[in-house]
């Protein structure tokens, strides 16, 4: 029989409609053994017969939904019995409302809580359901803006951390307010306060990563002392926040169109944290929405 402390379970849940069967067609292509749409207190058998198993898996995803909404109060208190034996990741895809309207009114599909409902009561009382795994979740994806692709990219990060023994991973990630805040972030530090090349006729259709666009922002008493601030907090919070055990840290910059300041800012940062020994993940959410 496996090693139960070396299989390392993924559990896949969230907002019908958020991308949780791509998310599970993703896992297994990476290798993962997949069961979706799992009732709660099958799992355990279901681990069982996976450690039993003649082939070598390591690697489980578990997809769970409201579909089996009369076994969900128990979710949590299984997950606790299962993360006391093996590692295990809670995944939760969410979704505004508005988007998840749009892709059911798309796929004429019907919403598992909204028979006798409007479609919109179905969300509000799906939301209900899971606030509890949703607190307990190890990351929140919102797939609002996200294609297949994008999911994929997401997921692709999560596994790379997953498969680390050590060393914190570290995404920085740079996104306009206009198109919303990314749920993901652990930190996040809004800098419209900078001034704007948007403005400048001859930067606008330019965005951060050009040197003219560059120089702009960083020929800047404010942009300067804003930096160093960032430096000075890099240097001292990263190191605590992995020796307390943080293994993945999301730190997000916002500007108004997440194309030109906070793309900058970014990849300032960016040598920042390599100065310090880590090699972080780069993401320009909206870099081309402008």
């Amino acid at each position: 029989m496996q090693d139960k402390q070396h299989l390392n379970i993924v559990i896949i849940t969230g907002m019908s409609g958020s991308g949780k069967t791509s998310a599970m067609a993703i896992l297994e292509d990476a290798g993962f053994f997949c069961i979706d749409n799992i009732p709660v207190q099958l799992i355990p058998k279901s681990i069982e017969l996976i450690e039993a198993s003649k082939e070598d898996i390591k690697n489980a995803a578990l997809s769970i939904d409201v579909r089996g909404r009369g076994f969900f109060t128990d979710l949590v208190s299984e997950i606790i019995k299962l993360k006391s034996t093996n590692k295990v990741t809670i995944i939760f895809l969410d979704s505004s409302d508005n988007v998840l309207l749009k892709r059911y009114s798309e796929t004429r599909r019907k919403h598992p809580l909204a028979h006798d409902i409007p479609i919109e009561q179905g969300f509000a009382l799906e939301r209900k359901y899971l606030e509890e795994i949703k607190s307990q979740a190890d990351h929140i994806i919102d797939t609002s803006n996200f294609t297949v692709h994008d999911l994929k990219r997401e997921l692709r990060l999560l596994i790379q951390q997953m498969s680390k023994e050590k060393s914190m991973t570290i995404v920085l990630q740079s996104f306009g307010y206009r198109y919303g805040i990314p749920l993901d972030s652990d930190i996040i530090f809004d800098i419209r306060f900078l001034q704007n090349p948007y403005f400048v006729e001859s930067l606008k259709k330019l965005s951060g990563l050009d040197n003219a666009v560059i120089d702009y922002i960083k020929n800047n008493n404010t942009t300067k002392e804003f930096l160093e601030l960032i430096r000075q907090f890099v240097g001292f919070a990263i190191p605590l926040y992995e020796s307390e055990g943080k293994s993945y840290l999301t730190i997000s910059f916002g500007c108004t169109g997440g194309r030109h300041r906070s793309v900058t800012i970014v990849e300032e940062v960016r040598v920042m944290i390599e100065s310090i020994g880590y090699k972080p993940v780069v993401k320009h959410r909206d870099i081309e929405k402008e």
